[in-house]
């Protein structure tokens, strides 16, 4: 049996990710904790090469089988961290979903007292475009505001603002940012830190009293409930992996001496 890199073979990782089972940082976690097995045989190894078509893994002692992919959309409700289990025991996400939730993981977070949409999926090559610092995939979210932005403020957030993250200083991206109402706030931003938004706000003087993330890329969370979850439509999905395609590299012209 060939392990070595080759036509239609892709690493161990990849394979369990390809096959909808996990995405590559679990994969490694799995092969490290010594659960997956090739053809019948414990395999430590991550730089393991694997052919789809004929080689057998294993999670488990069970077989691990091509799995359709699935998108759900969900309304996050406040009060509801995004993980599988917690061990404060707070509720989580998972819980809304029920057994639909069972093999998809969740596509970025949102704080426990966010509210609004939050991408579900199996896919873990889509999952990792969209959450890539290098996509610059727009999240929109609305922020009920203490007061009305002020004019200086909102050049402030254009611009980048300095904020603290776990002990050190950042400046973020600029965002785009809209006055929706007296003390409600528009903003869009292309990357994801830790509560970015609100640090961002808090660090300007304003306290958030609620936030909502309205959509991401060209996903809307429209009229959907609070709380209440739907399968992305296949329109949906084809709008947003064409907004996380790589640019296409022109190609290079050789040119003769």
């Amino acid at each position: 049996m060939k392990t070595s890199r080759g036509p239609g073979r892709v690493s161990l990782p990849r394979a369990l990710s390809k096959l909808g089972f996990a995405s590559r940082a679990e994969a490694m976690r799995l092969i490290q904790s010594g659960v997956v097995s090739v053809n019948k045989k414990l395999e430590p190894n991550p730089h393991r090469w694997i052919d789809l078509k004929r080689d057998v893994i294993e999670v488990r002692s069970e077989a691990v089988q091509r799995h359709a992919f699935r998108y759900l959309l969900l309304h996050k409700p406040k009060g509801f961290v995004t993980t599988r289990s917690d061990e404060l025991g707070q509720a989580t996400v998972f819980e809304l979903l029920g057994e639909k939730g069972q093999g998809l993981s969740p596509v970025g977070r949102l704080d426990k007292e966010t509210t609004g949409l939050l991408l579900f999926t199996n896919d873990h090559q889509l999952a990792n475009r969209i959450t890539s610092p290098d996509t610059d995939l727009p999240k929109t979210y609305i922020a009920a505001l203490d007061r009305p932005l002020e004019q200086k403020d909102h050049a402030s957030l254009t611009g980048g603002v300095h904020i603290r993250i776990g002990g050190r200083t950042v400046r973020t991206k600029p965002a785009q940012a809209a006055q929706a109402t007296a003390g409600r706030l528009e903003i869009s931003i292309s990357e994801g830190k830790n509560r970015q938004i609100r640090r961002m706000l808090e660090e300007l003087g304003y306290e958030v009293e609620s936030l909502q993330r309205i959509s991401v890329g060209p996903l809307k969370l429209g009229d959907l409930a609070e709380g209440r979850f739907r399968e992305m439509t296949n329109e949906e999905i084809a709008l947003l992996r064409d907004a996380v395609r790589p640019p296409v590299q022109p190609r290079k012209q050789n040119r003769s001496r």
